[in-house]
C-alpha cells in the first residue's frame, strides 16, 4: 500500500494502484459535479480511481443500513478506469468490509450510457420509479447481491491482502 499522506482532517490517505482511499470528501464532490443533481449524504464514504495524478473515476457508498447500501458511480468519458483491481476495490468495501447483502444504483432510464454501466457491472434491474430522474424521466434501481459478485473472485490473493479495511479513516 502507498501511504501518500493525510487530509486536512488529519485522516489518513491511501493509494493501492490506480484507487485512492481516504478523501471522501473531494472524490464526493467530483461525483457530485457529474451527475446532474445528485447532493452527497452526511457521512458518505468514498472511493477514487486516478490515472496519474488525475481522479478519473469514484465512487461514493451512503445509506448503509448494516445489510445494504446505496452506490453512485461517475467517470470521465474515455478513460480506461474499470481495471480488474479498481472493480475489485469498488465491490470489496461495501460487500467484505461492511459485510452489505446488496447495494443499489439509481439510474435515469434516459441515461443509457450509465444504464449499460450498471448492467455491465452486474447490477439488475428491480424496480421503476415514474418521473422521479432529475430529467422527469423514469428512475432505475438496480440491485447487486454481494453472492453475485463476479468482481470479488478477480481479487483472491494477492490484492485481498492489501484492500484496506474501509474507505476512509472518520468522518467524511
Amino acid at each position: 500500500m502507498g501511504g501518500i499522506g493525510t487530509d486536512a482532517g488529519g485522516h489518513s490517505i491511501t493509494r493501492v494502484g490506480d484507487v485512492i482511499y481516504g478523501m471522501d470528501n473531494l472524490v464526493a464532490r467530483w461525483v457530485a459535479k457529474r451527475i446532474p443533481s445528485y447532493q452527497v449524504s452526511p457521512g458518505s464514504r468514498a472511493i477514487g480511481i486516478a490515472k496519474g495524478d488525475d481522479l478519473v473515476a469514484g465512487v461514493v457508498y451512503e445509506r448503509w443500513n448494516g445489510v445494504h447500501i446505496e452506490a453512485s458511480i461517475a467517470a470521465e468519458r474515455g478513460s480506461a478506469w474499470a481495471s480488474r483491481s479498481a472493480l475489485f476495490a469498488m465491490f470489496y468495501y461495501p460487500f467484505v468490509t461492511l459485510n452489505c447483502e446488496a447495494i443499489s444504483v439509481l439510474v435515469p432510464a434516459s441515461n443509457l450510457e450509465s444504464m449499460n454501466l450498471a448492467t455491465k457491472l452486474g447490477f439488475e434491474p428491480e424496480a421503476l420509479i415514474k418521473y422521479a430522474a432529475h430529467d422527469g424521466s423514469t428512475l432505475v434501481v438496480l440491485k447487486q447481491f454481494r453472492e453475485q459478485c463476479r468482481w470479488l473472485r478477480h481479487g483472491q490473493g494477492k490484492q485481498r491482502a492489501s484492500a484496506p479495511r474501509s474507505a476512509g479513516d472518520g468522518a467524511s
